[in-house]
């Protein structure tokens, strides 16, 4: 019998374990492609700078020399900037493949980040947050991509809701230990800590193993439309069916990230400006908002994938028509009434079926986008979502302070109803679709 500390045994040892990880690694790349998980990782990375600026800005205003007039723009102008750099992150992977493309939007992440520490005024950050867009737009739609390359019909929903959550994941992460940073060492010098940590993506890149000519045009290579691969019949669908697609992100974006995100802590503060007492514990309103949007962060951190990975069991369609009814009727009551017992649990469940709803969707287009057009396609579906989201906002607040919060809810759930019935009426049109999202 061998001693284990002797060589041969070493090497038996050595070759049980190598046994052991060939057989676990087919699995392991079942749950989770070495791809996705490192994309997701670095987009989680570069978001750092993005998320803690939303944090730290309108509580440092004097540190940085804007008013909260000023503050306010410099938040939203990515989300505009974006409506032309989506575009534009397609036509580069379109041309370029993906490394190039990508390896720029981590170097500008770090070159913004570091720049909310050094810049003050309002000029400087308004041109360094707009920068950031460009940065998100090929960081977003290299994942996509990623997922796409990675995934097949029956796990692109999960390895999306992998991605979705990743990305909160970073952005969680950017706001606890920013404000953390902020307290302890200075708003301005917490961008410098997440500009250093945001130039650690690049030595994640390699591990990725990404092709350099993911999402590339075969056609735009060789200057020949006969060049163009073909895709698989289950991961293609119609003009038709992507532009539905398209308009549901939209209105995603415009009721549940713009509207509602905009307008919950305006509701609770004008329902429950003292705030409530539960068991003897008087909680006030700032807590009942950060209560109510942390709802939101947990879902998409903690249920992404497994929203993702039902939509793979039982079918895209059945999550979207589900979600849409959800969110419908949560609004609907919050129309009716807006007392804190029924806007509470209303919004949470809201939030919850926002998440499975967006992760349905971020599944469907990629599995309905083209091979040959697959990077133009994700980069119109994002400028749909960013238009939805940008708009949102604006539209909500400005309902519910000159028509009132039940006209902006009723209004929300007819959006969405609407948005419901024109997608079941395109997904049960044969012509339009003949197999499952």
């Amino acid at each position: 019998m061998l001693c284990r500390f002797s060589p041969q045994g070493r090497d038996k040892m050595h070759g049980r374990i190598v046994s052991i990880l060939a057989q676990a690694r087919p699995r392991i790349q079942r749950i989770a492609p070495r791809p996705v998980v490192i994309i997701a990782l670095i987009t989680a990375v570069c978001l750092l700078g993005d998320s803690a600026l939303y944090a730290i800005l309108p509580s440092k205003l004097d540190a940085f020399a804007v008013s909260p007039t000023a503050a306010g723009l410099i938040l939203g102008v990515n989300r505009y900037i974006r409506l032309v750099s989506n575009t534009t992150a397609g036509w580069a992977f379109d041309r370029m493949g993906f490394h190039g493309p990508f390896l720029f939007a981590i170097a500008l992440a770090a070159v913004t980040t570091f720049s909310y520490g050094f810049l003050t005024g309002f000029w400087p950050l308004f041109l360094a947050h707009g920068a950031w867009g460009i940065s998100w737009s090929i960081l977003r739609l290299g994942g996509y991509l990623a997922v796409i390359e990675a995934g097949s019909s029956a796990n692109i929903g999960r390895l999306m809701g992998l991605l979705y959550g990743g990305a909160r994941g970073g952005s969680l992460v950017a706001v606890l230990l920013g404000g953390f940073l902020a307290d302890s060492i200075g708003g301005r010098e917490t961008f410098l800590v997440f500009g250093g940590l945001t130039l650690f993506a690049f030595t994640l890149v390699p591990f990725g193993q990404v092709p350099h000519t993911l999402g590339r045009r075969k056609d735009l290579a060789a200057g020949s439309v006969e060049n163009l691969s073909v895709e698989p019949s289950h991961m293609a669908g119609p003009p038709s069916l992507i532009m539905v697609v398209n308009i549901q992100i939209f209105v995603f974006g415009l009721v549940i990230s713009g509207l509602m995100v905009a307008t919950a802590g305006y509701l609770l503060r004008t329902i429950a400006s003292d705030g409530t007492t539960i068991m003897g514990l008087t909680i006030g309103v700032g807590l009942l908002s950060g209560l109510l949007l942390g709802v939101r962060w947990t879902g998409d951190l903690g249920l992404s994938v497994i929203f993702g990975h039902v939509s793979d069991r039982i079918g895209r369609t059945k999550i979207i028509l589900a979600s849409i009814a959800i969110v419908t009727t949560a609004l609907a009551l919050i129309a009716v009434e807006r007392s804190l017992i029924v806007v509470f649990p209303a919004v949470s469940i809201l939030f919850i079926a926002g998440t499975a709803l967006v992760v349905a969707l971020n599944a469907s287009i990629g599995g309905l986008a083209p091979v040959e057009r697959r990077a133009s396609v994700l980069s119109r579906y994002a400028t749909w979502q960013d238009m939805g989201s940008g708009t949102g906002p604006f539209v909500g607040l400005l309902m519910a302070t000159n028509v009132g919060f039940g006209w902006t809810y009723a209004g929300g759930a007819t959006v969405m109803a609407a948005a419901g019935l024109l997608y079941a009426l395109a997904v049960s049109r044969k012509w339009l679709l003949r197999q499952r999202p």
